[in-house]
C-alpha cells in the first residue's frame, strides 16, 4: 500500500458519543481509504478509544492511533499531543460533531495536496444546527474569503482581516503542513489554551500563504464549539489577548501587530 500523505487529526474533550460516532461514519463513507486517523482526547473519563477503533476497523480504517493527554491541558497541547503520533506531511482538523461533506471530500483534499502542495489551506463550511431536526443554517468563516483566492492571494489584507477584523478562519476542516502547525504550536503552548486554530494568525504575520478553496468540505456544528457559547467566548477572548501579547513579543516591529495590540489594549474597546 502506498504511504499516506494525509492524517484525518479528531480533537476530542468529553466527546459525546453520538456526535463522535457520526464524525467517525463520515469518515467510513469516504470513497479512498488513502488516509491516517489519529484521535487526540484531552483527559476526558470517557474516551471511546475501544469503540472508535473497533468501528473504524469495521469499515476499513486501520491506520489508527489514538493518543491521551493527561492531565487535561488544553486544545493546544492535546493537538500538540497529537501531532506526536502523525508521520504524513499533512493534517486535517476535526472535532466530534464535524462532518466530511460528502463522499468525496478527502479524495478531492488529496488531489488538491497533489497538484498545489499548500502549506496551510480551507474550504467552504455548510453551517447547521444539531437536534432532533438537523438543518443548514447561515453562516461563513472568514467573511470576506476573496484575498485568500490562490490565484490572487493579498498577504496584507489577509493580515488585516485576520488580527484587526477578527476574522478567524475555522479550525475544522482546516488542513495544514505537520512541521509548519508543530513550529506554530511551540511558540502558543502555555500561552494560548483553546485556540488552536489562531496558529492561523501566527501564519498572517510569518507571510506563509493560506488558500482557500471554492468547496464545501465540512458540515459545521454552530452552537456547541467552544467559540460559541457564552462562558467560552470569554476564555476565548482570554485566549486572543494571550496571542496578541505573543505576537506583540515575536514581532515588535510588525505595523499589523502593533496596531491589534494597541487596539486590544485600549480602553474604548470596540467590537
Amino acid at each position: 500500500p502506498t504511504v499516506p500523505q494525509l492524517t484525518i487529526v479528531i480533537l476530542q474533550y468529553r466527546p459525546d458519543a453520538g456526535a463522535l460516532r457520526r464524525t467517525l461514519a463520515a469518515l467510513a463513507m469516504q470513497d479512498t481509504r488513502d488516509f491516517a486517523v489519529v484521535l487526540g482526547d484531552d483527559g476526558s473519563p470517557q474516551d471511546y478509544f475501544a469503540e472508535s477503533r473497533a468501528y473504524l476497523a469495521a469499515h476499513g480504517i486501520t491506520d489508527v492511533q489514538t493518543v491521551k493527554l493527561m492531565p487535561n491541558g488544553g486544545t493546544v497541547k492535546n493537538m500538540q499531543n497529537a501531532l506526536r503520533a502523525v508521520t504524513t506531511r499533512w493534517v486535517l482538523t476535526l472535532s466530534p460533531g464535524d462532518f466530511l461533506y460528502d463522499s468525496e471530500t478527502l479524495r478531492w483534499w488529496l488531489g488538491r495536496l497533489q497538484a498545489d502542495a499548500p502549506r496551510v489551506a480551507f474550504c467552504r463550511q455548510a453551517y447547521f444546527a444539531p437536534g432532533s431536526d438537523p438543518h443548514p443554517v447561515p453562516g461563513e468563516t472568514p467573511f470576506d474569503r476573496t484575498p485568500y483566492d490562490p490565484a490572487h492571494y493579498d498577504a496584507r489584507t489577509v493580515r488585516r482581516n485576520l488580527l484587526l477584523y477578527d476574522d478567524g478562519i475555522s479550525g475544522a476542516g482546516l488542513v495544514y503542513e505537520r512541521e509548519l502547525l508543530v513550529q506554530a504550536l511551540e511558540k502558543m503552548a502555555g500561552r494560548v489554551l483553546l485556540a488552536e486554530d489562531f496558529a492561523a494568525r501566527l501564519f498572517a504575520v510569518e507571510n506563509i500563504p493560506m488558500v482557500g478553496y471554492d468547496r464545501c468540505i465540512a458540515w459545521y456544528e454552530v452552537g456547541t464549539g467552544v467559540s460559541t457559547n457564552e462562558g467560552a467566548r470569554a476564555r476565548m477572548l482570554r485566549d486572543w489577548r494571550a496571542m496578541v501579547e505573543l505576537l506583540r513579543e515575536l514581532y515588535p516591529k510588525d505595523r499589523t501587530v502593533r496596531l491589534a495590540y494597541e487596539y486590544y489594549f485600549n480602553d474604548r474597546h470596540k467590537s
